[in-house]
């Protein structure tokens, strides 16, 4: 009786929690009437690493800009493909990285070398999987005109192949453990894709220098910003910024969840991380209970969790396709996601735990230096 009690409390929590982690998904600005030429100008930095498909698709998104930016810079990390042949058709700059230095991420190391040669007020850090409406960029300065400070955005995830709908349970911890979607927000770190910060800024926190070491870079810049008493703000994407995330494969997929997880998981705040807690817990108790109930015969449970279940479906679906485009399927089979979710974070864990290295891109990853925490 009291284990059946626990239970039900995990579950009632975990379902209470919900309007508040994910009270609000707040997305860029509306585009205004505002003078073009009043923006300070921008510098596109695109570090890219074998990017030969991802790239031409936002170099063309970056030609037909409102506001075109003074500077498109891609960073050739390395690649072994032609992405370097293809940067070169439409940039203002192809930066080849230098052999990467010990200690560096790739990453890190093509953000800073791109960053060291730009000369725009503004840098504009790109993935290379992130796509852009023709207002992308206009929406970024009216955002930073607005609160005057750096500038964040997890793009709307666009997902074309059955393998992508793993990304669904991940993609709503990382906004719901970020703090971006609480009513007021708690921002703990950036988001990667899209970065808009002053240059002034940027220096002032030490650039990607400071944060070298760091797996999870976005949200140790984040913490650096903050050291420094510098704000930032973070938005969720729509149609006008989104990305394809691991359009590579399964495997691209795991190894990069694989490779963030833990790592992210340990810079969550207490509070935001036992509200997460609750969610998943919630989420993973109702369909074990479900068939418990089954398996004992009580119709009266059975039906109390078949509730419960559908309960769990709707709002997976509401929240869901506020972060991104996911197919009805994933929702209704939510407990598989939960399963592949529950061992891509212990294989994360483990890795984190006992200093094993990761694959990412072709590269051996070390596990993230003890200045990132």
């Amino acid at each position: 009786m009291i284990i059946d009690i626990i239970r039900l409390v995990i579950i009632l929590t975990g379902l209470a929690v919900i309007p508040v982690l994910f009270y609000r998904f707040p997305i860029l600005p509306k585009c205004s009437e505002a003078k073009k030429s009043e923006f300070p100008t921008v510098s596109v930095i695109i570090p890219a690493r074998n990017e030969e498909k991802n790239l031409p698709l936002l170099l063309r998104d970056l030609c037909k800009q409102s506001v075109a930016p003074l500077e498109i810079i891609c960073v050739d990390d390395e690649s072994s493909d032609a992405t370097a042949q293809i940067a070169a058709k439409y940039c203002s700059s192809v930066v080849s990285t230098p052999g990467k230095p010990e200690g560096w991420t790739g990453k890190s190391w093509a953000c800073h070398n791109g960053a060291a040669i730009a000369s725009g007020r503004l840098l504009l850090f790109l993935d290379a999987d992130v796509r852009l409406g023709r207002d992308g960029i206009l929406r970024l300065l009216q955002a930073y005109s607005g609160h005057g400070c750096t500038i964040s955005v997890q793009p709307y995830h666009k997902t074309e192949r059955v393998y992508e709908q793993l990304s669904m349970l991940p993609n709503l911890i990382q906004i719901a453990a970020n703090g971006t979607a609480l009513r007021n927000p708690k921002d703990v770190g950036l988001y990667g894709p899209v970065i808009l910060i002053p240059e002034e800024d940027y220096r002032r926190a030490g650039g990607h220098e400071s944060v070298r070491k760091c797996i999870v870079e976005d949200m140790a810049l984040g913490k650096r910003l903050r050291k420094v008493s510098l704000r930032f703000r973070n938005y969720i994407g729509d149609g006008e910024i989104s990305f394809r995330m691991y359009s590579d494969g399964l495997k691209s997929l795991l190894q990069g969840w694989i490779k963030n997880m833990a790592s992210g998981a340990l810079k969550t705040p207490p509070g935001i991380f036992t509200m997460v807690f609750f969610w998943i817990a919630s989420l993973i108790s109702v369909p074990i209970r479900l068939i418990e109930s089954v398996i004992s015969g009580s119709v009266s449970r059975t039906l109390a969790y078949v509730l419960l279940y559908i309960v769990w479906v709707l709002i997976l679906y509401i929240t869901a396709n506020k972060a991104g485009r996911f197919r009805l399927y994933s929702f209704v089979l939510f407990p598989a996601l939960i399963a592949v979710y529950l061992g891509i974070f212990a294989v994360s864990f483990y890795k984190k735990a006992f200093a094993v290295k990761v694959k990412w891109k072709g590269r051996t990853v070390a596990v993230e230096d003890k200045s990132c925490k």
